[in-house]
């Protein structure tokens, strides 16, 4: 999930391309603001960055 919001896909990209429902997807990317302690979807595309998960 890291990976695909580090890329810059939507939700409703990220749900096609792991066959799981938005609400799903939404959720994951909670957990990954909570666990990451960012506001948005950019803080959480920098730190998959960071990590070297995407160029």
């Amino acid at each position: 999930m890291l990976v695909e919001v580090g890329l810059g896909h939507s939700n409703t990209e990220i749900a096609a391309r792991l066959h799981m429902s938005e609400a799903t997807v939404k959720s994951h990317i909670s957990h990954l603001f909570d666990k990451l302690a960012v506001t948005n979807r950019a803080q959480v595309a920098i730190a998959a960055y960071r990590a070297g998960l995407v160029d």
